[in-house]
Parts: structure tokens; C-alpha cells; sequence
């Protein structure tokens, strides 16, 4: 999980921006990777280009936010959201992809799954339109069609040498597409309608970082296993960040608690990697677990940090 000076690289691109939305773009980094309602209506407003342009406009910033430890191909992706049933409140939110380096490529987090992740944890309630700096493979169109109100999904491409703009449907993408219907879930992630799991510890316990994680879990997405899971990570400087469990009816896109959580830092640490100093997952047991996926990239990223375990019920 490695960045060449992405704050530079974001510095340089919000210079092609004239000078009068530079202050709204620069509160991005500021906003854990999102422009909010109100920055993105003065941005359109000054520039006088449509929600889907300013998509588009925004995606080498995103890219800036890839961590291509690996391949040093860098992807970004910006997702328009809703954030309440207000539809003037719709934000922005980039995501990029983050590799580890030394495991195995399926740890991988694709920068589509980044952006939707970024949105659902700062409190999204439907993602209506993702743009892509490259064509997204099977396994993010997968990934894509887990989401609630998946049927009006866009993407949208431009080509790199002709400039050509194209935006699909995602059931257009994924024709005939397994989701969660055909496992008998009738919502996907980000329903508004989802309940929280209600989950308490098995041992109590006061630990502020410990509740954090379980109130992770307890707004997780396992409607397959009932496996919710969270997970809470604090940096070396202090900053606390919480991951949920993101499930998928095709099971390989889903996302384990730590990978969420981990978008979350990457999001939010534009300037330098911050280094992981404590992690805690609580999760309900079932018949699987996220406690050796969690060890595995935690031994990755922070090689000196144990892992502390906690069940719920």
C-alpha cells in the first residue's frame, strides 16, 4: 500500500481548475475524499458544466488517491450520491484502488468498490452514477449490482485518445446478472430500509475503541451469512477510523471490515500513509468468520499489530 507523494499530484491538478472553485475542491482531502452538496453546486455553477462533466473532471484526482503498490496502475473513480431523500442534498466522492503488496492480488480493492465504500460509510443512502477512469471489470459490475437501486445505476467512460464520452446502464454492463434477488435478499447495500443487526458483546466492555468497532458491526451488510462485522483502526497520530462488512451474493467482491476500513484511511490521508498502531474487529460468528482475513492484511499493513478479537451476539 504504497503513494508517490499524492498530495503534490492532487496540488497539480486542482491548478487546471480556475482559480474562483479552487476553495471548494481544496475541502476534499479535508472531507475524507467527498465534495459536499453545497461545494459541488457553486463548482457547477462557476464552471457552468453538467454534474456529469464535473465527474469526469474529477477523476485524475481521484486516481491521485491510488495506492498501485503492484501494478503502478492507478484507478479512480467518482460517485454522485444521494445523502437524504432532499434531492438537492448529492455529494460527490472519489475512491481509487489500493493494492498490498506481498498478498495475494484477490485482496485487492478496486477504486469502484473504494468510492461506493467512501459514500456508505459517510452516510449515503443511494449511489445514482459512478464515473471510472478505466472500464470496470466483471468483478466491480459485480460488485456494482449489489447495491440498492442498482436498476438506475449509471457509469460513466471517456475514452483516453478520442475524449469520448459514454455512459451505460449497469444492468447493460452485467446482462442476466446473479445479485441479491437470487439469494432471496430483496435489498442491496445502502437500503435505506436496512435495520441494524442489534448486536451486543458477548463480555462487556467499556473500551470507547472497542464499542466503535461494534457499532460497525452492527450496521454491516451480511445478509448472506449474518456475519456482521466491524472493525476500528487507530493511527500512530491518533485518528480513529471504523470499517463494515460489505457482502456480495457472488461472495468473492465482498469486502472484509479491515479493507473498508483501510479505504476509509486512504481517503483521508492525502499528505502521508499513515501507520496503523492498534485494530480491533468485533463480529458475530457463523459459519464463517472475518477474524483471519482481518490478521492477514493487518500483518500486511502493520506487521508489529495484533489483532484484538471480540465476539458479538
Amino acid at each position: 500500500m504504497q503513494r508517490s507523494k499524492p498530495g503534490n499530484r492532487f496540488r497539480q491538478i486542482l491548478q487546471t481548475f480556475p482559480s474562483p472553485v479552487r476553495k471548494y475542491l481544496e475541502t476534499i482531502p479535508q472531507s475524507g475524499g467527498m465534495l459536499a452538496a453545497e461545494h459541488r453546486r457553486a463548482v457547477k455553477a462557476i464552471l457552468k458544466i453538467s454534474e456529469d462533466d464535473l465527474m469526469l473532471r474529477l477523476l485524475p484526482m481521484a486516481k491521485g488517491y491510488g495506492a498501485a503498490a503492484i501494478s503502478d496502475f492507478q484507478v479512480g473513480a467518482v460517485a454522485k450520491v444521494r445523502m437524504s431523500g432532499n434531492t438537492g442534498e448529492i455529494a460527490l466522492f472519489l475512491g481509487a484502488n489500493i493494492e498490498f503488496a506481498a498478498q495475494a492480488l484477490t485482496q485487492t480493492i478496486h477504486a469502484e468498490q473504494a468510492a461506493v465504500v467512501n459514500a456508505w460509510l459517510q452516510g449515503a443512502r443511494q449511489i445514482d452514477t459512478i464515473a471510472v477512469s478505466a472500464a470496470p471489470c466483471g468483478y466491480c459490475r459485480q460488485f456494482l449490482c449489489e447495491l440498492e437501486g442498482r436498476h438506475m445505476l449509471s457509469v460513466i467512460l471517456q475514452k483516453p485518445d478520442s475524449g469520448k464520452v459514454t455512459k451505460y446502464n449497469v444492468s447493460d454492463l452485467l446482462p442476466r446478472a446473479f445479485g441479491p434477488r437470487q439469494l432471496g435478499s430483496k435489498s442491496g447495500l445502502m437500503a435505506s430500509a436496512a435495520q441494524p443487526a442489534d448486536l451486543n458483546l458477548q463480555s462487556p466492555s467499556n473500551d470507547a475503541f472497542v464499542l466503535e468497532a461494534l457499532a460497525a458491526a452492527d450496521k454491516s451488510y451480511a445478509p448472506y451469512s449474518q456475519n456482521y462485522a466491524g472493525v476500528s483502526i487507530k493511527t500512530v497520530d491518533g485518528r480513529i477510523y471504523a470499517g463494515r462488512y460489505a457482502e456480495n451474493a457472488a461472495f468473492n467482491p465482498s469486502l472484509s471490515p479491515l479493507h473498508t476500513a483501510i479505504v476509509s484511511m486512504n481517503m483521508d490521508s492525502l499528505e502521508t500513509d499513515r501507520k496503523i498502531s492498534k485494530a480491533v474487529l468485533v463480529e458475530k460468528p457463523t459459519s464463517i468468520s472475518q477474524r483471519a482475513v482481518c490478521e492477514l492484511i493487518l500483518q500486511t499493513v502493520a506487521p508489529d499489530v495484533r489483532l484484538e478479537y471480540y465476539e458479538a451476539k
